[in-house]
């Protein structure tokens, strides 16, 4: 896992804060690095290197300054990786990104949450979350920072839901346990979700409170079982597993246990139980990504 690793750059030092995760993911691991640099064709789109469909002899230069400069952070690489090429494309970003990842069949692509611009927003509505929806495989998700980052992933957030599509992530959390090092922090958010209304209507008079805390205790002690048995086979894999049921809104109650373990990677499917894509867009996923400190791997499960 994790033996052909896309990492899209723009030239931008924002963008860079991914490659000491880079490093850090394929240290020993026999891994290829394919770094990525595509000038937009389109007048307005992010780099302004090229501009609107450039000629041949634009396109050669601007295609040679961004071989030097990929060239140059190629070094950086060079001494965890097996082989690192250089690639410039010219087109859409975030399409280009992802052809190319599935012409290479890349088993990660690692990149910032924003580049050049340094806007925030670059997870919605352009090339991150464009990268997100399209992309085959999974998707590192890094937040840019001024200070030096944690690349060990030694403290990983796991959020599952009790779905086969959520437990998806958990070969890849597997391939990052270091024996007796790594801990996993399990988290299940009882929600009531569109059942608030009965739920509160249940509560109004005493048998709807006892019918609701009996059938929320259940719930709890249900998640709190599947929870266990993930954590066992975790735990073979030589991990320190933690697990916990928490109440409240998913993203919520996720950030915040979060920032409670300290942890260093949040993984988790971008959708789950419900099976919606548009779980990564304005709910739990979309939120995480937003309001994360740590980085989040991401992947888009195969259906059920």
């Amino acid at each position: 896992m994790y033996r052909k690793v896309v990492v899209p750059l723009d030239g931008s030092e924002l963008a860079e804060g991914v490659l000491p995760h880079v490093a850090e993911l394929i240290r020993g691991r026999d891994s290829r690095v394919y770094l990525l640099s595509v000038a937009p064709t389109l007048r307005g789109v992010m780099s302004p290197i090229a501009d609107l469909h450039p000629g041949n002899e634009e396109r050669q230069r601007i295609e040679q300054k961004l071989e030097e400069y990929l060239g140059d952070v190629a070094q950086r690489l060079e001494p965890v990786a097996a082989e690192v090429g250089v690639n410039v494309r010219f087109g859409r970003p975030a399409d280009e990104i992802i052809a190319f990842a599935e012409g290479v069949d890349a088993d990660l692509i690692a990149m910032t949450t924003h580049g050049r611009s340094g806007i925030r927003r670059w997870i919605f509505g352009s090339v991150a979350d464009r990268v997100l929806r399209g992309a085959a495989c999974p998707v590192l998700l890094v937040r840019a920072a001024s200070e030096p980052p944690r690349t060990t992933y030694q403290r990983i957030l796991v959020p599952l839901d009790g779905s086969e599509l959520a437990e998806q992530i958990l070969p890849h959390v597997k391939a990052l346990i270091q024996p007796r090092r790594t801990r996993l922090f399990l988290i299940s958010v009882l929600t009531t979700g569109l059942g608030d209304r009965t739920v509160t209507l249940l509560t109004s008079y005493p048998p709807g409170l006892q019918l609701s805390t009996t059938a929320l205790h259940y719930a709890e002690s249900e998640l709190q079982r599947y929870l266990r048995s993930v954590a066992a086979v975790l735990r073979d894999q030589g991990a320190i597993v933690h697990t916990t049921v928490r109440q409240g809104p998913p993203a919520d109650e996720i950030l915040a246990h979060a920032a409670e373990v300290e942890a260093d990677l949040i993984g988790m499917t971008t959708h789950g139980l419900s099976g919606l894509s548009r779980w990564v867009y304005g709910n739990v996923a979309g939120k995480v990504l937003q309001g994360a400190h740590c980085p989040v791997l991401l992947i888009r499960p195969m259906s059920e």
